[in-house]
């Protein structure tokens, strides 16, 4: 909801308030667009913001999905499956081992 607030005139109040009825427009889009690729370093699809319903859920999920790529749910199911496994300090061993894209830092 950051970002929408950040964008917005009427920040949203719910997770399902819709972007549009919040007063967005085309260019309000461009700069949730270049927003998202700064902050999150992807490109979300445009016909997908134009959709029906893009609630602050939607954006959400479709940064997520965009962000795990070519990741298919029993390979998340099986990748949280492990997490679960190893202790908070294996956890952070690992965070701090990867870069920010998930690549082991050398």
């Amino acid at each position: 909801m950051g970002i929408w607030t950040e964008l917005l005139t009427t920040p949203p109040r719910t997770v399902t308030d819709d972007f549009f009825e919040l007063g967005a427009e085309s260019l309000t889009v461009v700069r949730f667009l270049a927003v998202v690729q700064e902050r999150y370093g992807v490109e979300l699809p445009v016909d997908e913001l134009f959709a029906a319903d893009f609630t602050v859920t939607a954006a959400a999920t479709l940064i997520d999905e965009t962000l795990l790529g070519g990741v298919t749910g029993d390979q998340l199911a099986e990748l949280l499956d492990e997490l679960e496994g190893m202790s908070e300090q294996d956890v952070r061993a690992l965070l701090d081992d990867t870069s920010p894209l998930g690549e082991t830092s050398t």
